[in-house]
């Protein structure tokens, strides 16, 4: 074999878009995306459907050479905060199983899981967390996933890592559930209506430390991780390594989306938002906008990442103890996918 072979599932998804660029700029690895459907003007490429396991072990038995794994696809989810354990432990058991029928050179198998990890969805947890902090209260298909992992892969010679980032934030055109362009919507239609842009979030969370992770930045976290002895069998914690509070941040926002300030003024943006289509259509029109509100706003999401009156904040450490350098000043990466919306035409300029 010459490079080893890195496969994405869920390539397409929102936390692996990143993690391809950054896989095929770089020859560390021959790279393999895998999704139901093979997107347009695609690379190396399998159809495969995480849920069909005799598909997906005929699919991977025509990819011989595959030795590296990052799962990055998870089953279909509301704003609950609570998702499907028994679909999610299904859909990483049959990848698993493939892999180990059909892929003589399996070495590793990545899981890109996240901040619920600490329950940070169901209300205030232990700040900074730490990776080897007690688990919540089930369910949690997080959980069900590492504890499979660390099952199966006792006594073999592949082994498992997991990356645990908060808010994935990208430039990403038409992936409404994203902070950023849901904000500019937000932000676009206060100022069509000749309205101050209010913070919409209950008031402790208008106080309350929050964090992010920068989708390029996870991309470096993951490919570092897989590659580095120090990382097998072991789950770090991938966030920018900053905080920022919504207080702070808002005169920020507002300034760059030119909008007028306003002030903590809790409101339920699922309700709210619900007939304020034709109003963006308005700002559309006027500056030749790509896409329609449904594809640039997730008012659910808002209503969730908006509302966590808490801190919440999960600790660098065991990364930095490792050896993982990277950082992510979090107010540059706001200006710079600002930037990234507009240039997409997804947002209004300044």
């Amino acid at each position: 074999m010459n490079r080893p072979t890195l496969l994405i599932a869920g390539a397409s998804g929102a936390a692996a878009a990143r993690l391809m660029d950054q896989a095929q700029a770089g020859d560390a690895f021959r790279v393999i995306g895998l999704s139901r459907r093979r997107p347009e003007k695609a690379g190396d490429w399998v159809e495969a459907d995480l849920t069909d396991a005799s598909g997906l072990a005929r699919a991977l038995s025509s990819q011989p050479d595959i030795t590296h794994i990052v799962y990055a696809s998870r089953a279909p989810h509301g704003e609950t905060g609570l998702e499907d354990v028994a679909a999610n432990v299904a859909m990483l058991r049959n990848l698993l199983d493939a892999a180990e029928a059909s892929l003589p050179h399996f070495a590793h198998l990545h899981v890109i899981h996240g901040a619920k990890w600490y329950g940070v969805h169901l209300g205030p947890c232990r700040t900074p967390a730490r990776e080897d902090d007690p688990r919540h209260m089930p369910p949690n298909f997080y959980y069900d996933q590492q504890d499979l992992l660390a099952a199966r892969q006792a006594g073999k010679a592949w082994s498992w890592s997991a990356s645990r980032p908060n808010f994935v934030l990208d430039v990403a055109p038409g992936r409404a559930r994203n902070i950023i362009s849901t904000l500019g919507a937000y932000a676009a239609i206060c100022r069509e209506l000749g309205v101050p842009f209010d913070f919409p979030g209950k008031p402790g969370a208008w106080n309350a430390l929050h964090e992010v992770t920068d989708a390029a930045l996870l991309a470096q976290g993951v490919l570092w991780m897989i590659r580095e002895p120090r990382c097998a069998n072991r789950a770090f914690n991938m966030t920018n390594g900053d905080a920022f509070r919504w207080c702070d941040l808002w005169a920020f926002l507002a300034d760059r989306f030119n909008v007028p300030l306003g002030r903590p003024r809790p409101m339920a943006m699922r309700r709210l938002m619900a007939d304020k289509e034709p109003v963006w259509e308005r700002v559309r029109a006027r500056h030749g906008l790509a896409l329609p509100l449904a594809q640039v706003a997730s008012w659910d999401f808002a209503d969730f990442f908006l509302n966590m009156d808490y801190d919440v904040l999960i600790s660098m450490t065991a990364a930095r103890n490792a050896g993982f350098p990277g950082f992510v000043d979090s107010w540059a990466m706001f200006d710079r996918q600002i930037d990234g919306y507009r240039a997409a035409r997804v947002l209004p300029p300044g």
